[in-house]
């Protein structure tokens, strides 16, 4: 089991990276006239850190199997002090690319061994009910670290958002250093050492139990993320949405993500992930249905498809949470390269859903509802012809 204190320093891990990544947004036209760069190339530290994100988990999941959760979290934490620290003083914006590129390959490492840690203490469905606490803190995020940021450069400047970065992380490594206990068994330990991180990978991808959950949460993060990047081009260049009424209509998806998390918790009380997978089966193929017909006819307009992604907002943190609890009990044993794959793919999805997205931009929502659909549709069929089936035939067995 998790203790209070533990709780509190894994939430603290999952919110190391939104809080880099959206507390840093209202600093870009400050930090480009200070740097001497347009703003479109500040933009490129928001791509380096997500690009660092991605990568960087599949190196640091097989690590925390071979070398440990603890030593792997406490070095994430200092090094995204140090590169926080960097930022917070440099005048030059080669130095700052390169330290946003170090602040996302240590809060990886700590997102990383966190989701570990939590399957190393807990069971598949204690561990979903856990990461659908743990999606409020992603919930929020969107929300509160915009307004942070917005409020640290009005009474500072840029680099005072860095400062306060520095500040969350020496917190978090002080607080691992005293109450993070090292939770990898020594089956995993074992195992790591006895072979290649690339071996273990591919262990994990010819597992059918863990593809199953992997693929659905792909494709469920894909749509999400989909919408997250072709929303403010659809909702205010398409139809006119005014940045204030994008915010507000940002932040009541927001609440839907965090409501529905908090319902999934609940609801795991009584019910498996699997069950509760196969609801968001169901729900998602009606969602995608309706998305579809958005595409087509258009019809209802702004409302219409804002109310769409309210329910879409709402349907993704339960599938997370629930893929990623079945998802890591299929290998407990390589518990950390797992969830380094979930990170990985969930990423390289959600980047090649958003880039489509775009491409098939014409003015219309069109685009972005078709591939919204085409994912949600994507990740129902990997729940009820992977994950289900193979618990059928499971039951089937004994």
């Amino acid at each position: 089991m998790l203790n209070k204190g533990q709780t509190a320093l894994l939430a603290g891990f999952a919110a190391l990276a939104p809080l880099a990544i959206d507390a840093y947004l209202p600093a870009m036209p400050p930090l480009a006239a200070d740097l001497g760069v347009h703003v479109d190339q500040a933009g490129q530290s928001i791509s380096v850190f997500l690009f660092g994100i991605a990568g960087g988990q599949l190196v640091s999941g097989p690590l925390s199997d071979r070398l440990g959760r603890r030593p792997v979290a406490l070095t994430g934490l200092a090094l995204f002090l140090a590169a926080a620290i960097v930022a917070a003083v440099t005048t030059s914006f080669e130095v700052l690319l390169a330290a946003r590129l170090v602040q996302a390959l240590g809060a990886c490492s700590a997102m990383v061994t966190g989701r570990a840690i939590v399957r190393d203490r807990l069971d598949a469905t204690e561990s979903a009910r856990f990461f659908s606490l743990l999606a409020l803190v992603g919930g929020l995020a969107p929300v509160l670290a915009p307004l942070l940021g917005a409020g640290l450069v009005m009474i500072g400047d840029w680099r005072l958002i860095f400062w306060v970065m520095a500040g969350f992380s020496a917190l978090l490594l002080l607080g691992g250093i005293i109450g993070l206990p090292e939770t990898r068994s020594a089956e995993t330990a074992a195992n790591a050492r006895a072979e290649r991180p690339f071996a273990a990978y591919k262990a994990l991808l010819r597992n059918p139990a863990l593809l199953g959950y992997l693929i659905a949460a792909m494709f469920n993060s894909a749509a999400f993320f989909a919408y997250i990047a072709n929303s403010p081009v659809v909702l205010v260049g398409g139809f006119g949405l005014s940045p204030a009424g994008f915010s507000l209509l940002f932040a009541l998806n927001s609440v839907a993500l965090v409501g529905a998390s908090q319902l999934n918790r609940s609801w795991l009380k009584t019910r498996t992930p699997d069950q509760m997978l196969a609801i968001s089966s169901r729900n998602a193929i009606v969602l995608a249905g309706l998305f579809l017909l958005v595409a087509v006819t258009g019809i209802g307009g702004l409302w219409a498809l804002s109310a769409l992604f309210f329910f879409l907002a709402g349907s993704i943190a339960p599938v997370q949470a629930n893929t990623m609890g079945g998802g890591l009990a299929a290998d407990p044993v390589r518990a950390g390269s797992a969830a380094a794959l979930f990170g990985g793919t969930t990423f390289a999805g959600g980047a090649a859903a958003s880039w489509a997205a775009g491409l098939l931009y014409d003015g219309t929502p069109a685009g972005l509802c078709v591939v919204v659909a085409l994912c949600l549709i994507g990740s129902s069929a990997a729940i009820r012809l992977i994950v289900l089936r193979r618990g059928a035939q499971a039951e089937a067995r004994t």
